[in-house]
């Protein structure tokens, strides 16, 4: 046999055993066996160190492998996301990126696009606008296509940057049940404790005190238990009637509390000073 039908068929058996492994890595993701899942994925990037890119193969076969290799990147994201693991989200979220990349500059046009990338650019922006990385957060808008911008997954994520923005806290907690995708989840539960603890401190800025049922629903706790575990967290008190207590109300500073004596001689000394000086 040549080398050159040696090659293709190597490289056609990766590709068989590649597609094979992450037909088992989305079996596991589906029966929510994320520890499997990831037993799986660490078992195709093993394959795919040893038998893709090999040297003299067709061009089919090397879109083969980078749609697989794309793939196995895009299940890392997902699986992350589920294990709520974000070190192993932005690692897999990088290889997904350049895995789109390298799939984009393919001579032809031979690959399609991933139906799957705008779900993995929508879950990367959120999780870059609930760590505050708003900076890299608008890079990656510039450097993503129009396409993959215009999908809802997608659409979902800026217009809770643009609520962020405009401090219009409720309408994020009003859309927090509209989530375009079950992978938002975790990250969509760090965003609602950020805006949570912006309406704590705008509430405690403008009310003294407030009763415990409006102070839980203004917070959208489900339950006055919830919310008394929060409001532990940020030392406010709880009266016996059940009003919450931001602010301890503080007496105006009476006459005797100013020290006159001590006010006098700082005084008369500061004149014998620029008495001396004169």
């Amino acid at each position: 046999m040549s080398r050159g039908r040696q090659a293709a068929s190597s490289s056609s058996e990766g590709v068989k055993i590649g597609k094979d492994l992450l037909s088992q890595v989305v079996s596991a993701i589906e029966s929510r066996d994320m520890s499997a899942a990831l037993e799986r994925l660490d078992d195709f990037k093993v394959h795919a160190a040893m038998y893709f890119n090999a040297i003299d193969v067709s061009s089919e076969f090397r879109a083969d492998e980078l749609r697989l290799s794309r793939e196995a990147a895009e299940r890392g994201v997902m699986i992350s996301a589920a294990t709520k693991d974000e070190a192993s989200f932005e690692r897999h979220a990088a290889q997904a990126k350049a895995a789109y990349e390298a799939c984009e500059r393919f001579p032809d046009g031979m690959i399609e696009r991933s139906a799957n990338e705008p779900l993995i650019i929508g879950l990367n922006l959120l999780r870059l606008l609930v760590q505050n990385r708003i900076a890299e957060f608008h890079t990656e808008l510039e450097i993503t296509n129009a396409e993959t911008l215009a999908d809802g997954r997608v659409q979902a994520v800026l217009e809770l940057e643009r609520f962020l923005m405009e401090g219009a806290y409720n309408k994020i907690a009003a859309n927090r049940g509209a989530l375009p995708d079950p992978s938002y989840e975790h990250f969509m539960s760090m965003l609602m404790d950020t805006v949570r603890d912006e309406i704590a401190s705008c509430a405690q800025s403008a009310y003294a005190r407030l009763s415990r049922d409006d102070a839980t629903r203004l917070l959208g706790f489900s339950s006055a238990s919830e919310f008394e575990v929060y409001a532990r967290s940020r030392e406010w008190t709880i009266d016996g009637n059940g009003t919450v207590i931001f602010n301890e109300e503080i007496a105006p500073a009476s006459a005797k509390d100013i020290p006159s004596a001590s006010l006098i001689s700082q005084t008369l000394l500061y004149a014998k000073e620029l008495e001396r000086i004169v």
